[in-house]
């Protein structure tokens, strides 16, 4: 994965800048407040000046939305009932002490 770059930043401070790339890499971390705080403000100086991040991060929030309005997926009883007997036979329980 990219890394954001220290750059010398006005005054002379260390300042994080990111690139699109990296900016594809880290926005679900965005998107849930994951970012350590110095790299969320590169992501946020990043998408001031970025419009087609801009663009990137709308279509993530749209689509994250659209499928959380699907319903979950669902098994007919007994195709579950066979997909379990089959995972509890290849992955019997560890004996116990």
């Amino acid at each position: 994965m990219g890394e954001p770059r220290r750059v010398d930043g006005s005054g002379g401070d260390a300042v994080l800048e990111v690139a699109c790339q990296e900016f594809v890499e880290l926005v679900t971390e965005h998107l849930e407040g994951a970012l350590p705080p110095a790299v969320e403000r590169a992501v946020v100086a990043h998408l001031a000046l970025c419009d087609p991040c801009v663009e990137y991060l709308a279509q993530v929030r749209a689509t994250t939305a659209a499928l959380a309005q699907l319903p979950p997926p669902t098994l007919p009883e007994p195709v579950r009932d066979q997909l379990l007997g089959l995972f509890g036979r290849l992955h019997p329980p560890s004996p116990g002490p």
